[in-house]
């Protein structure tokens, strides 16, 4: 319980966002911090610790609100955060609106990824390239699911799966139909 980590960075974006400074992790229950990386991810939604290795961590990004970045989708780290490898990624328009871990399977993962870009007068919310992907090996490969989802451009993802019922995982989506 003392190893803490925190994404930086509003992931509501609104016309008046806050831009964060990556992730920080702290080994003393937030007593002292430092600095871990993804400086430039604008935004982060989620950040998941592997439930039995603290060395394992995901962090989804929504990146810069305001315009395209590269640093959007799910990073992944396996040594601690000493570096970040981008495990998913489906272009600089697109960020991880959600990231959530199956709690009986740490392998099995779902993002929720949205494409939007914020401007000061309105906010381009979706399109074809949002949806819902599932990998079933620690964010190694991901599959965008489209089984039972609205069909077309879609929005915002939010996502959880039952503690009680793994095989239950429940999205809520932002869409026309």
């Amino acid at each position: 319980p003392n190893l803490v980590w925190v994404g930086t960075g509003e992931a509501n974006p609104r016309n008046d966002v806050v831009t964060g400074k990556g992730v920080f992790f702290s080994p003393d229950g937030g007593q002292s911090w430092k600095a871990m990386g993804l400086e430039d991810a604008g935004a982060i939604s989620q950040v998941i610790v592997h439930p039995t290795n603290p060395d394992i961590v995901y962090v989804g990004v929504m990146g810069h609100i305001w315009g395209p970045n590269a640093d959007r989708g799910v990073f992944r780290t396996v040594n601690g955060g000493k570096s970040w490898e981008k495990v998913l990624y489906v272009n600089d328009k697109v960020g991880a609106s959600d990231l959530v871990m199956d709690p009986s399977n740490p392998l099995v993962l779902f993002a929720g990824m949205w494409e939007f870009m914020r401007q000061p007068w309105m906010l381009s919310n979706g399109g074809d390239n949002s949806g819902i992907y599932r990998s079933n090996d620690g964010g190694t490969t991901w599959k965008k699911l489209t089984e039972g989802l609205p069909k077309g451009a879609v929005g915002r993802i939010g996502l959880a799966i039952a503690p009680s019922n793994n095989n239950h995982v429940y999205a809520l989506v932002n869409a026309k139909k």
